[in-house]
């Protein structure tokens, strides 16, 4: 039987991904990225998504004939079935037509799910998620957003939104986030918020070895310039990196006493760069988690690392 494929596509708050997957065996046979600018055009974004597929289908080398659909998870609230990017904060885009023309430029069908829905599609499938039923997958970076597993299905909720973990309220008067609200989860565990902090305190004058990687502007700072500073035990950056981690234990709690899943998947930039974040956030979380889910509950880290949004996109494929 030949092999089939389809293209998927991560759009992040910081980057655009495309890769060519084997749809029966998860591989990634080429790939391509460019960096997510703000956007607010239907023709800006559909641009660059096609830019990035042909670069991918380049880099596959294989007959375009064989690739049954592109699957695009984008980041924030989608229309699955008009597929229209309704509201994406860490963007700057609302109400953007994605699958429409996209499916008319290649003839294939296209669909459209959240970024984190379709990296949880994908642990599911071929990662941290195989062979259990009910899990709840966890992505840190830009923003906080979650996928649900129930049954071995995803989760979607009655209006197509479940997942919004980064949007647990944790303080009713705390910090503003992306979304308008304050006091979630986001604003003060995210890369976005731990950058943020660190931005506070340098502009008060503290000593920092990141001071020359954080963009003074924008508050935009890389999960990899983290890892470094901590693993150089940089202590404006550990305090900073540990109180987030404290914040995303708490919201992990509340998942954990609330849903009672068997396993928490988390992945992401800072999840992926960032050891003591892991680590750090996961054994806040069973310290704060009611005794016998959180006695139970197995935390680990996503499998498929950066091709998860990739991997998971391509599924929407498979699944029609």
């Amino acid at each position: 039987m030949p092999e089939k494929f389809a293209v998927g596509v991560d759009f992040g708050g910081t980057k655009i991904s495309a890769g060519v997957v084997n749809l029966d065996t998860g591989k990634l046979v080429g790939a391509a990225k460019k960096k997510t600018r703000q956007v607010s055009k239907e023709d800006d974004v559909v641009k660059r998504i096609i830019s990035v597929v042909d670069e991918s289908l380049a880099d596959a080398g294989i007959d375009f004939k064989r690739v049954h659909g592109i699957g695009i998870g984008a980041a924030g609230m989608v229309n699955r079935k008009s597929g229209v990017l309704v509201q994406a904060v860490n963007i700057g885009a609302n109400d953007l037509p994605l699958t429409e023309p996209i499916s008319r430029y290649y003839s294939v069908p296209c669909r459209l799910g959240n970024d984190v829905e379709v990296a949880t599609l994908g642990e599911l499938n071929f990662g941290a998620g195989r062979g259990c039923g009910n899990f709840v997958c966890i992505f840190v970076g830009t923003g906080i957003g979650s996928g649900i597993v129930r049954d071995g299905k995803i989760y979607r909720g009655a209006t197509g939104t479940a997942g919004e973990v980064g949007h647990i309220m944790l303080f009713p008067d705390g910090r503003q986030c992306g979304c308008g609200a304050f006091g979630c989860l986001e604003a003060y565990a995210s890369r976005t918020a731990v950058a943020r902090t660190i931005l506070v305190d340098l502009n008060r004058g503290m000593a920092s070895s990141i001071r020359d990687k954080v963009d003074m502007t924008k508050g935009i700072l890389r999960s990899k310039a983290l890892a470094y500073a901590v693993t150089s035990n940089d202590k404006l950056v550990v305090n900073a990196v540990e109180e987030a981690a404290r914040f995303m234990g708490m919201g992990l709690a509340t998942v954990i006493n609330f849903y009672n899943p068997e396993r928490i998947i988390l992945g992401g930039g800072m999840i992926e760069a960032v050891e003591m974040y892991f680590h750090r956030s996961a054994a806040e979380a069973r310290r704060r988690a009611l005794k016998i889910p959180g006695s139970k509950i197995e935390i680990v880290r996503a499998e498929l690392g950066d091709f998860a949004g990739i991997v998971g996109a391509a599924m929407l494929i498979r699944e029609g």
